[in-house]
């Protein structure tokens, strides 16, 4: 099994690529409590507080939004990529529940365990090039499908190098442990670390002050 899985949200009113500043958005842990072991199940999800009203505002400033995550329960034989598509369009309904604007672009999982050595899990940066480069595919009509599989694309990062410049100077990275600010830091993007319990309520108005460059971090 290599690569990783993407699902696509239709959206009437995705907007114009071109642009426009890309937010990657960990899940557990940033718009939804994670669970010792996995959430196993759309029952399991529960969001964060202000996660709706957090994504709702980000898609009204414009912003591009992508949830990368990491989930092994998979190669793991615990569940398999049908459960991952119940559990994450149970997520958006309950984002639209709370604020209508709280629309996602598309969910990117890695599948693997980490002695995989795949080039998708965090802090590798495979889902992060992979949901760029499928969003500047994308144009604006409605696109959907079920949990896909794509391969990562071809990358080298140097950590040991300086940070990266970003694509756009707002582009965005926020999680709630070093693996994903590793991986946005080696796209060169703005880092907003959180607090598991709180998620992306606590980062919304550092991410939409334009001034704000983000978290230091050194990989």
């Amino acid at each position: 099994m290599r690569g990783a899985y993407v699902q696509w949200f239709a959206n009437e009113n995705r907007p114009q690529v071109n642009g426009r500043p890309l937010i990657f958005l960990d899940r557990d842990g940033v718009l939804n409590l994670g669970r010792q072991g996995y959430v196993n199940t759309p029952a399991e999800l529960e969001l964060l507080p202000g996660a709706a009203q957090a994504v709702g505002a980000l898609r009204r400033a414009g912003y591009l939004i992508c949830v990368v995550t990491n989930q092994s329960a998979i190669s793991r034989g615990k569940w398999d990529h049908h459960r991952l598509t119940e559990i994450h369009t149970t997520l958006l309904d309950a984002l639209q529940l709370g604020d209508p604007d709280a629309h996602i672009d598309l969910v990117i999982t890695c599948p693997h365990k980490y002695e995989d050595d795949c080039r998708c899990r965090k802090p590798m940066p495979g889902m992060l090039l992979l949901g760029r480069s499928l969003l500047n595919q994308a144009s604006s009509h409605n696109i959907e499908c079920a949990s896909e599989m794509y391969e990562i694309p071809h990358y080298d990062v140097d950590w040991w190098g300086e940070k990266p410049t970003s694509i756009h100077p707002l582009d965005a990275m926020v999680g709630d442990r070093r693996s994903d600010m590793g991986a946005g830091w080696s796209q060169g993007v703005r880092l907003f670390r959180v607090n598991q319990y709180r998620g992306l309520i606590d980062v919304i108005e550092r991410i939409l002050d334009e001034s704000d460059t983000g978290d230091k971090f050194q990989p």
